[in-house]
């Protein structure tokens, strides 16, 4: 080997050392280029996997207010539908809140004398149901209706009342006579809300 570069002349020693240099350059940059290339291919394809990851995150998260929002409305129609008055039809829950509402007097003490289902108004999908009722009893016992339409698990509401002094006619046997203010006469007109399956 030393010989044939002996007998090289001068500028093809230098020619050939060139080459030797520059194999050797190809060879390192093949060590290392190679390396750092395939580890810029991983870095692409973590950031791709990272920027897809961030926009599927973004849109759960446009999507949390608007399902936030439904899950609150479900709960408060849940809620409100606890307090509603039962019924597949206005005349049922018309009949049911006649019977709630003779339990309440009854409860309380009253005679209840009459009641009358009132004509129901939509609002929504929402019902009105009304009843007028007529009762007797004195004024401890019109407390306890009161508290009873107030604390029902029902949501009811009073829409007019009137009250007056019931005449007691003096007794042959007795010469007591009640006075005005023991018995009351009690025209009360009160409503609750049924869902309405038409619009509901």
């Amino acid at each position: 080997m030393t010989q044939v570069l002996n007998k090289l002349s001068r500028r093809s020693r230098r020619i050939l050392a060139l080459l030797i240099l520059i194999a050797l350059l190809v060879v390192a940059t093949g060590f290392t280029v190679v390396p750092l290339r395939a580890a810029f291919v991983s870095y692409d394809e973590s950031i791709a996997d990272l920027e897809f990851r961030l926009k599927k995150y973004r849109e759960m998260a446009r999507q949390e207010i608007p399902l936030k929002e439904q899950l609150d409305n479900l709960t408060s129609q849940q809620a409100a539908a606890e307090g509603l008055l039962k019924g597949e039809s206005q005349a049922i829950a018309g009949a049911n809140l006649q019977a709630l509402f003779k339990q309440i007097v009854q409860n309380a003490g009253g005679r209840l004398e009459s009641t009358q289902v009132l004509p129901g108004a939509a609002a929504g999908v929402m019902e009105s149901i009304s009843i007028r009722a007529q009762f007797s009893g004195n004024i401890e016992m019109l407390q306890r209706v009161l508290h009873g339409i107030e604390f029902n698990n029902s949501i009811l509401f009073v829409d007019r009342i009137e009250v007056r002094a019931k005449r007691i006619r003096r007794s042959r046997r007795s010469s007591k006579v009640a006075t005005p203010g023991e018995v009351l006469s009690v025209s009360m007109e009160v409503s609750g809300y049924r869902r309405n399956g038409e619009q509901g």
